[in-house]
């Protein structure tokens, strides 16, 4: 090993002498990190409840949720912000400094929190390739080189010659001021300690988080013990006029502390003139949570705490009865009645392959609290229905919350549809009422077959969207959404009046992913894009596709604007033999002419979407890399992407999806990776995978460019 400072190539010299630079993935590093030596600090206890992410970024998957007070190894502490550490369960991942204590002091600075920024506002753009290294100086290592005309934000900006900076990746570290080019400008902290609404003192009754997370002190300043983390949106009640840029204050559950003036917005008694709650009333079911949301920041308080508690909104029916919910915002008040009807005998139910073949082995799950005995499938096979008596198979505790697992099987010998109920046994007797889902058998058990028939997504890649999106156990505010909307399990988000099970076992999470995938615009709206296009489709495009919107929305697949990808899909025709007189088509993607049927041949000319053509000759090597030779209006003839060209009677012909070309729909479906305006390397990756998965049934998820496409310019660092 030469250099390893690089987080992606490592400069290595081989036993014949020869120097070179190597990909990290393929390597296995021995005498030390991959990506730094580990420091004195061997053990890492979290001081809050705390992500474990697949990579040490906000970005990377969420791998599991540690309890506050858990003991881990340290694997990797070279990051300035991230540690690499092992769990209990031998689970290996990256986890936030900020909430972790180490055994030694010699670990590096933790990110500074909300309330000990030191330059909001200014933003630093490279004026060169520049190193981000782990302290402000040459002789700190280097954590990665920045291209020109990189952005990131600035944390400290009062060195003379280093400034702290935050890259779009996560990545923190110091910068030489001579090659960054500051703009914006620090906002100027208010004198009393306001914020910038600057309410009346006396006016004052709470205050709202604005930050991601804000630390709770025990007292007014970044020395005092941290008693918590709050979440975006918390509402605070205001104990004390603010402070010299601090303010005491008390949360939901009573707990008393000090949070800095800079986060929060200020509730006072005369803010707004009025208040109004998503609903008016609602029944929920024992052991369940509502989510009401208010039109204002507000105080939240319940008529009767054995009913029914309430926190920032969310509502725990605790037991049978009834309780009122009473948002407050200064002098105005909303109120929503809430009933807490019996516990459901089943808390969700899956099947699972979630597409099985013809005789192929069915498990049926259902997830109960543990106070029931048995449990049973009542399956619809057409003309009859059949009963499973269920097994129980485990029981797993969940921040508290028991449930238990039981299973039963069967198969189908015929493609379609069946539907079919759980019920649960309680002192000796079933439930009349049960919970319901679906197995669907397809006409045959190939992925890269297409047909006709209605999809939905495979175990697969079920697998590969709940290691996309992170398990979560507990609901949290999604921060990659404008609107910080609450999201729970893997990546299901949740709108106002839901009512959902708050600390869900991953089997439970998993059940939630699989129905909401099935049953929701995912996969309804992509059946009805391949009704109303006459699609022949394989499974692995159908999964590509179902991840897709789940991660962006389904409103793309059958929206009268079509998108780019979409155009790509629908070029892809079985065509017949071409006449000798040519097929008349248009270009539907702004690309070139080329001399061969290659994106690295020589151009002979740029062409516009929407331009005329005639295609005289076609290449197919495969099915997947097509070339037509087209004659342009203007007599110039060369070659074009078969992923670019629609022709004038593609009605009448096939519509097979396994003639996509794969450069340009893979091209294509990795520019969907910005949230907000803002370019994150996870939403790359993940396009990058769900274009694998369409054009090659390649499921492994790599993070490197394996099948070649055309990167993005925001993505030119990650070749």
């Amino acid at each position: 090993m030469i250099d390893n400072s690089n987080n992606q190539w490592a400069k290595v010299k081989t036993a014949s002498g020869k120097i070179g630079y190597c990909f990290k993935q393929y390597l296995s590093f021995s005498g030390g990190s991959s990506t730094g030596s580990l420091n004195s600090a061997q053990t890492a206890v979290t001081t809050d409840v705390l992500r474990m992410r697949s990579g040490p970024s906000l970005h990377n998957g969420i791998l599991l949720v540690l309890a506050k007070g858990t003991s881990m190894k340290v694997i990797d502490n070279s990051n300035s912000q991230w540690a690499k550490v092992q769990a209990p369960n031998g689970r290996q991942g990256w986890c936030s400094k900020a909430y972790l204590k180490f055994s030694s002091h010699s670990t590096t600075p933790n990110r500074k929190s909300s309330d000990e920024s030191q330059a909001k506002g200014l933003t630093a753009t490279t004026m060169d390739y520049l190193n981000l290294r782990t302290g402000p100086g040459m002789g700190y290592r280097v954590i990665v080189t920045l291209g020109c005309g990189v952005t990131a934000s600035v944390l400290d900006n009062s060195k003379s010659g280093w400034v702290e900076v935050l890259t779009s990746d996560g990545r923190q570290g110091w910068c030489s001021r001579q090659y960054l080019k500051i703009s914006g400008s620090t906002p100027k902290k208010p004198s009393n300690g306001s914020n910038t609404q600057k309410p009346s003192e006396s006016s004052i009754t709470g205050a709202l988080v604005m930050a991601d997370v804000l630390r709770l002190r025990s007292g007014p300043g970044t020395s005092y013990k941290v008693l918590g983390s709050l979440p975006y949106n918390t509402y605070l009640k205001a104990l004390d006029k603010p402070q010299s840029g601090w303010i005491k204050v008390q949360t939901s559950g009573g707990k008393t502390g000090y949070v800095s003036t800079d986060y929060v917005k200020f509730v006072s008694e005369n803010s707004g003139s009025s208040v109004t709650l998503s609903a008016s009333s609602i029944s929920v079911p024992q052991g369940k949570t509502l989510w009401l949301q208010s039109s204002s920041s507000a105080s939240w308080t319940s008529s009767n705490k054995s009913v029914a508690t309430v926190s920032n909104g969310y509502v725990y029916a605790v037991s049978p009865g009834r309780a009122q919910i009473t948002a407050s915002c200064g002098s105005a008040k909303a109120i929503c009645t809430v009933t807490v009807t019996a516990a459901e005998p089943i808390r969700a139910t899956y099947a699972s392959p979630n597409i099985a073949s013809p005789g192929e082995k069915v498990t049926f799950t259902a997830i109960t609290d543990t106070k029931r005995s048995g449990v049973k499938f009542v399956v619809s096979t057409g003309s009859a229905e059949k009963t499973l008596q269920a097994s129980r198979t485990v029981r797993q505790t969940t921040n508290g919350v028991a449930t238990d697992c039981w299973t039963a099987c069967m198969s189908f010998n015929s493609s379609g549809v069946y539907t079919y109920k759980a019920y649960a046994a309680q002192n000796g007797s079933f439930s009349s009422n049960g919970a319901g889902s679906d197995v669907m058998v397809s006409t045959q058990n190939s992925e890269t077959a297409t047909t006709s028939e209605q999809r939905r997504a495979s175990d697969k890649m079920i697998r590969l969207i709940a290691n996309w999106e992170g398990y979560m156990s507990q609901v949290y505010a999604d921060s990659l959404t404008s609107t910080y909307v609450p999201t729970i399990g893997y990546g299901c988000t949740l709108s106002p009046n839901a009512v959902f099970y708050n600390n869900i076992s991953e089997k439970e999470a998993w059940a939630i992913m699989v129905n909401k995938l099935n049953n929701s615009s995912y996969t309804t709206e992509l059946n009805r894009m391949i009704a109303n296009n006459h699609f022949l489709m394989n499974q692995n495009q159908a999964d590509c596709l179902i991840s897709f919107a789940y991660n962006v929305g389904a409103k793309y697949f059958n929206c009268s604007s079509e998108p780019d990808f979409r155009k790509i899909m629908d070029n892809a025709v079985v065509l017949p033999s071409i006449p000798s007189g040519g097929f008349a088509a248009s270009v539907t993607y702004d690309t070139y002419l080329y001399n061969n049927c290659k994106s690295n041949s020589s151009r002979i000319c740029s062409v516009t979407s929407g331009t005329k053509a005639t295609v005289i000759a076609k290449s197919f090597p495969t099915n997947r890399t097509g070339w037509y030779q087209v004659r342009l209006p203007n007599g110039k003839t060369g070659w074009i992407n078969s992923g670019y060209v629609s022709f004038s009677n593609s009605s009448k012909m096939v519509h097979d999806l396994n003639y996509t070309n794969a450069e340009a729909f893979g091209s294509e479906l990795i520019l969907w990776n910005q949230a907000g305006g803002k370019f994150y390397p996870g939403l790359f990756y993940r396009r990058l995978g769900e274009a694998n998965v369409y054009n090659y049934g390649d499921y492994s998820a790599v993070r490197y460019n394996k099948y070649n496409y055309i990167y993005p310019a925001s993505a030119s660092s990650l070749k």
